[in-house]
Order: C-alpha cells, then structure tokens, then sequence
C-alpha cells in the first residue's frame, strides 16, 4: 500500500475530538481530588461541630475565596500545559496573582502590628502541623491531576509536573480550610504556600518520568 492510501485511510477513520475533553478530564480529576482528600481530612480529624455556624460568617467565605481562586487558575493551566505549543504565561500570571494578593495582605497586617507581636503572626505550634498536613491531603490531588495530565499530549513535562503539583496542592489548601479557619492571614502566607509549594516542586521533578509519552 503506498503512503498516500494508507494516509487517506487513517483520515477517513479520524473522528473530530471534542474541544473540552481536556477540560473534562481535568474536572474529573478535581472531583476526584477533593472528594478523597475531603474523606482523608475526615478520618484524620473528623468534623467540626460549628460547620454550620461557620458557613452563615463572611470570614468562611473570605478564607475560601484563597484557595478557590488558585484551584480555578490552577485548572486552566494544568489544561493548557497539556496542550503542545499552548501558550501559559497568562495562565501562570493568573495562578500566581492570589498569591501575590495574599502576600501584600499579610504584608499590610504585619505591617500595621506592633513589632513585638508580628513574629506570634507568623510562627507558632501549628506550622509545621499545617504544612504537613497539607502536603498529605495534596497525595490523592496529586495522583488524580497526574492522571489527567498522562491522558493528554504534554510536551514541557516538567512545567506540565509543577500545573499538576499546583493544582494538587491548592486542593489541599481549600479541604484544609475547611477545618482550619481561624488562621492569620500572615500565617497562611508562610506556611500554608510552603505546603502548597511542596507538590509543585515534587511535580516538577517527576513530571518528566511520570508524563514520558
């Protein structure tokens, strides 16, 4: 069979892709995620008592507005460094910008706190307990965004590894909140991206072993 037949027999067997199939595999992966680190979170700590309480104060909702944004951003970069040649520098910007956001609010509120207190802001017994616990509840984010990377074309596995750390890792952060709320801001900006920061960089190193194709 010469090349232009078999050629012309593939193409006639080709079936159109659907636009958002990254974009569902992505969403598959999430509900995954959260849904088991939820359940992890559970049997570690069980559940507040003041859950309902907790939901009708405007602090829940700010402390969740953090997380919500960095897994939104964090989606649709892991979607796009999916994508050969898909362009993310607007993507990592949008990732980063709550973060930035957050450290200028601590920045303020450390700012603003008499010097001999804004070290307690910062430090304290549960910050190595915080990011520890972050990175364990990133573990079943971490396998499911993997997943969902692996079943698409990367081609900057390591760039691809730190998207899927990233998102892993904000996942952990908002189920975590979901228990841990009456942190300080200036905390949260240490500790909590510190465990944040722990799955991008595993991401990274093992994007390019785990995400070969």
């Amino acid at each position: 069979m010469h090349t232009d037949d078999l050629v012309s027999k593939l193409a006639a067997r080709a079936t159109p892709l659907d636009p958002r199939y990254a974009a569902k595999r992505f969403g598959r992966a999430l509900l995954a995620g959260l849904s088991a680190s939820s359940g992890l979170l559970v049997a570690l700590y069980g559940v507040r008592s003041d859950m309902p309480q907790l939901i009708a104060t405007p602090q829940f909702w700010l402390k969740l507005a953090f997380p919500l944004a960095v897994v939104a951003a964090s989606v649709q970069l892991a979607t796009r460094l999916a994508r050969p040649g898909a362009r993310t520098t607007l993507a990592w910007a949008t990732a980063a910008a709550p973060l930035v956001v957050m450290w200028i609010v601590a920045a303020l509120i450390v700012w603003a706190t008499p010097a001999s207190l804004r070290l307690g802001l910062m430090l304290g017994p549960a910050s190595r307990v915080g990011t520890l616990n972050i990175v364990l509840l990133s573990v079943p984010g971490f396998i499911a965004s993997f997943w969902a990377m692996r079943g698409l074309a990367p081609t900057r596995l390591a760039l691809a590894g730190a998207g899927a750390g990233l998102l892993a890792g904000a996942q952990a952060v908002l189920v975590y909140t979901l228990y841990v709320l009456d942190i300080a801001t200036p905390f949260w900006s240490v500790w909590y991206v510190t465990g944040m920061a722990i799955p991008v960089l595993a991401g990274a190193l093992l994007g390019p072993v785990l995400l070969r194709w």
